[in-house]
């Protein structure tokens, strides 16, 4: 949009009628004058110029006679729009460095209704006046505002006003801001046509800034013991060239974690900071970044700053989500062995892991009794066992032996169904052949790794991988190996080595630092249990070797299926690890199990699932998006989503999420944030027949108060774009009236034709009276008669 140009005034003659007289009579009195003044002597410059002087003040008072008028465009009063719009944000109190006075302070004296512009402006305009924060609202007087608003949403007013204003005539938009949108306001620019024109109105007496900030948080969170979480955000420094900084990380006990100091040696200071730390416990917990400088730090309290312009963005609310389980595991052994003691050990301690065990401790044995109604037909391994025959194994039966299980779980075996089998979220496989599946069991396990997004891991033994018969099964389809026969020796004994991917894996690293992992990995025994792998399937990853005297095999293999993950473990005695502890005190094994299931569990899509979507605009709420599935991990509808929210004041509130239209099972729910802090919700979930759902636990932070401060130094790099591209300019607040004055001879889209008189205008008698002043002055100055 071009800018708006000022009309040009165009000259008629009232008295045209008199032009011929008057010119006439002009004509003769020059002709009299230049006669006279040939007539006398003197000098002829001075002459000359003497003359020229009297014919003007003649010209100019025959011009007079004609009663020349001004024909001028002009707006029809109180036919267009003037919107007169003012930014009532938080961030107008700032009060830079050597000013007395804040943003509002200063512009104060401009906003009362009967200032001397406001009152020009309403001879021509209909004047509209507005405030601006988190929405905008008309006042009727603007020297009322409060400026407590937590949100400059520049872009959404602007198109609020030309959506409310569409079929009106609108001549402009004063607007009085400091330029820091909360909503975007450059990308909106670049994508708008605009309706009327825009004139920010800014205050060029701005002094020096000086501010410290924290933004652009980034939150690492690993399930794994050893991987800390970690905190990335940056320091930005504004006129603090030479100070020295200091940032805390605090817990939700207002306790410091860790503290870093940084000095500052610009004055538009960026540092990026990086902090780790483990939580105590799982689930969601909220954490604080603080920047001070280092005169006004305080171990604990509120800090206080003389030097700032604003503390309100000195502080970052982080939300730790580790997510919580229970996560559940089902482990599979054709025999009794030493693994699963260690491994169930291993996972006692993990409040976040439930292992559930079936183990065979006999084969299926043949039955020879001829016409022999006295031999019992249940296996004679649960004899003195209280069970009937009915529920103990048959002859024809393996030994089945369930650990860790609730009633009814696992009696029929290893699961037949997707609903017995989906409750899980990991399968281990230790020692058992193929043929204890059925292939329908195969097949139900190769749908809970691709589909269910379940974790599969084999582990080493004489019945397993090649040697258990699962080639050409859906389980060597699961599997990272390709099961083909290898001829070697395997009583040879092998010692477990990292490859490089797999020290780059923070599930299989024990140690926080590189030498010291290597140091542990020195006391790691030799393996005397291990299967031979022909070959690694394209696109899997070799975590670890197994080096044996003159090649190195395959020990950890790891790859993606479907929805789900696998894993190869290529050891079958792996618990001699534990036997050989340097230090009675560190279980390296076990740590190694329980991240080792973590890995299994981390990613697998449980029945609920939350996400909670932070809003771009603090204007707008957090959406909570749950996802419900059945027990074959099907998108559910008609599910009842209940959710239960505690903002930080304590006060929970509950309200039922609703469906999705476009995505099955999907459910959402919309909240404001009112207040900083840590938000805590509980999503608890029923199903069309009454089932109750495990409910989840997560949360969120919120700071709608700090989002204003995200920037302090006015844009005015912004508000010349902004008036640029719709047409307007941005105006010193010191010339606002003379600015307004003006304002009359800009184009408008409702105007009228005026004529306005000059003849008897000041301007236009000192025009002849200077003239005729001049000459008589000259003439005695110089003599000339």
């Amino acid at each position: 949009m071009t800018a708006p140009p000022i009309v040009l005034a165009e000259i008629v003659l009232g008295a045209q009628d008199w032009w011929l007289f008057v010119g006439m009579l002009v004509a003769a009195v020059s002709l009299l004058v230049a006669w006279s003044y040939y007539m006398r002597g003197g000098n002829s410059g001075l002459r000359a110029l003497a003359m020229s002087l009297k014919l003007t003040a003649l010209l100019a008072l025959g011009f007079c006679l004609l009663e020349p008028k001004r024909r001028v465009e002009r707006p029809r009063p109180g036919a267009n729009v003037m919107a007169v719009v003012v930014d009532n944000s938080r961030s107008m109190e700032i009060a830079p460095a050597g000013k007395a006075a804040s943003r509002r302070q200063r512009l104060a004296p401009w906003l009362p209704s009967d200032s001397a512009w406001q009152t020009r402006l309403a001879q021509d305009f209909d004047v509209r006046r507005y405030a601006i924060d988190n929405r905008l609202h008309a006042v009727a007087d603007l020297s009322q505002l409060d400026f407590r608003g937590t949100a400059t949403s520049l872009a959404t007013a602007i198109d609020t006003l030309m959506k409310r204003f569409a079929n009106r005539p609108v001549a402009g938009m004063l607007l009085l801001t400091d330029g820091l949108a909360t909503d975007g306001l450059n990308e909106w620019i670049a994508s708008r046509e605009f309706a009327f024109p825009i004139y920010p109105i800014v205050d060029t007496q701005e002094g020096e800034v000086r501010d410290l900030r924290l933004h652009d948080p980034v939150v690492q969170v690993s399930s794994f013991e050893l991987a800390p979480v970690g905190i990335e955000a940056w320091v930005e420094a504004v006129g603090l060239a030479g100070e020295e900084l200091i940032v805390r990380l605090i817990d939700a006990a207002g306790d410091t974690i860790a503290r870093q100091s940084i000095a500052c040696n610009s004055d538009d200071f960026h540092h990026r900071v990086r902090f780790t730390f483990r939580p105590r416990e799982p689930g969601f917990q909220s954490v604080a970044l603080r920047a001070s400088l280092r005169r006004d730090d305080r171990e604990s309290g509120p800090v206080r700053s003389r030097t700032e312009v604003t503390l309100a963005n000195n502080t970052l609310l982080i939300a730790v989500d580790r997510g919580s389980g229970p996560y559940r595991l089902l482990y599979v052994s054709g025999r009794p062995n030493w693994e699963f003691k260690f491994l169930r050990r291993a996972l006692e301690s993990d409040v976040e892991l439930r292992l559930s065990a079936l183990i065979r401790i006999a084969k299926q044995q043949p039955k020879f009794s001829f016409r022999d109604r006295g031999v019992p037909s249940a296996n004679p391994l649960r004899a003195g066992f209280d069970e009937s025959d009915d529920t103990a194994e048959q002859y024809d039966e393996p030994v089945l032996l369930r650990i860790g299980v609730s009633e009814g779980e696992l009696v029929a075996g290893f699961p037949t169904s997707s609903e017995d089998l989906f409750r899980y979220d990991a399968v281990i496989l230790d020692d058992v052949e193929a043929s204890f599946f059925s292939q329908h069991q195969m097949l139900l396990l190769r749908q809970f790794v691709a589909h269910r997004g379940g974790g599969l891991m084999m582990l080493g033994g004489a019945e397993s991988f090649f040697h258990g018969g699962y080639e050409d099964t859906p389980v060597a389809e699961l599997l990272p190996l390709y099961l083909r026969p290898r001829p070697t020796d395997k009583h040879q004994p092998a010692r477990m080595l990292l490859t490089r991917e797999g020290q780059l894996e923070p599930w299989l690293r024990l140690r926080s630092n590189q030498q010291d992992e290597n140091s542990r990995q020195a006391f790691v025994p030799e393996f005397y249990t291990w299967n031979a792998i022909a070959e690694v399937k394209p696109g899997a990853q070799t975590l670890a070797e197994l080096q044996l005297a003159a090649e190195r095999q395959p020990g950890i293999v790891v790859q993606r299926f479907g929805k789900g993950r696998t894993l190869a473990l290529t050891v079958g005695d792996y618990w001699r690890w534990s036997m050989h502890r340097p230090d009675a005190d560190v279980d390296d094994l076990a740590q190694a199990w329980r991240q080792i299931a973590r890995w299994l569990t981390n990613d697998v899509p449980r029945r609920v699932e939350v996400d909670v979507q932070a809003p771009p605009s603090p204007v707008n709420a957090h959406r909570i998006i749950v996802q419900v599935r059945d027990e074959n991990f099907q998108p559910l509808d008609n599910a009842t989503v209940s959710i239960e929210i505690t903002p930080p004041d304590g006060a929970p509130l509950t309200a039922q999420a609703t469906p999705d239209a476009t995505q099955p099972g999907v459910y959402a729910l919309e909240y404001w944030c009112q207040h900083d802090g840590s938000y805590r919700c509980v999503v608890a979930c029923t199903a069309p027949d009454g089932e109750p759902l495990d409910p989840v636990h997560t949360g969120w932070t919120a700071q709608p108060s700090s989002v204003e401060f995200a920037r302090v130094v006015p844009d005015m790099q912004t508000l010349h774009t902004l008036a640029k591209q719709s047409g307007g300019q941005v105006v010193a607040l010191e010339d606002l009236e003379s600015f307004v004055a003006e304002l009359p001879n800009r184009r408008v889209p409702q105007s009228e034709l005026r004529e306005e008189p000059l003849w008897h205008q000041p301007w236009m008698l000192l025009i002849a009276v200077l003239c005729l002043c001049g000459e008589w002055g000259l003439r005695r100055w110089k003599g000339l008669p």
